[in-house]
């Protein structure tokens, strides 16, 4: 599978490397591209992908796919992995989503959310990091969500901890756990941990 991850600080370098490693033929998206890095412009990534990763901060998720224009992404599965905060660390959009916001802002995108919920290091290694904890999906189109579950297979990710949340607007919910998870980790004192629904 073709993958465009817009991202490149640490989450996006990481997801780009563990999903290269699993055999999938990755570009690295930048507003700066740099040959040396391996990195390419962000239309140049997106153009001719399945996937397009937002692994950027979420308040620059939809202003970069809007200067990449809707046609860039029709039909395209688009995984989100943000979330947005301000500089005070309060939600940048209480009430609301990236991933919605994107879904309704690109109709013919097929959104979905997954990963946000957790630090880098249980993204690309749940079974080392994190082992028995949940992973969530969220969207409104059942095909972009099966072909995430097997990107999420492909990073470690067990089908028995994957849960569906529903559709797009449920992603409002995991990013607002977002607040939740900044408590844990100052309770913690790292962010090397992860949730488990348990039934």
């Amino acid at each position: 599978m073709r993958i465009a991850v817009l991202g490149t600080g640490s989450v996006g370098s990481s997801l780009a490397t563990a999903l290269q490693a699993a055999g999938h033929d990755v570009a690295r998206g930048s507003r700066s591209p740099r040959p040396d890095d391996g990195t390419v412009g962000n239309a140049e990534a997106v153009n001719g992908a399945d996937v397009v990763l937002t692994a950027l901060p979420g308040q620059a998720v939809l202003p970069t796919l809007e200067h990449l224009g809707g046609g860039a992404l029709e039909g395209k599965v688009v995984l989100d992995v943000s979330n947005a905060f301000t500089e005070d660390f309060t939600l940048e959009y209480p009430g609301d989503s990236v991933a919605l916001q994107v879904q309704q802002r690109f109709p013919r995108a097929r959104v979905v959310k997954s990963l946000n919920t957790m630090n880098v290091a249980v993204m690309t290694d749940p079974s080392g990091t994190a082992p028995g904890s949940s992973v969530f999906l969220s969207g409104d189109d059942e095909e972009a969500k099966r072909a995430v579950r097997g990107l999420l297979g492909d990073l470690g990710w067990a089908e028995a901890s994957m849960l569906d949340l529903g559709g797009i607007a449920t992603s409002i919910a995991t990013e607002h756990y977002a607040l939740l998870f900044l408590a844990l980790m100052g309770a913690l004192g790292t962010p090397e941990f992860n949730i488990a629904v348990i039934r």
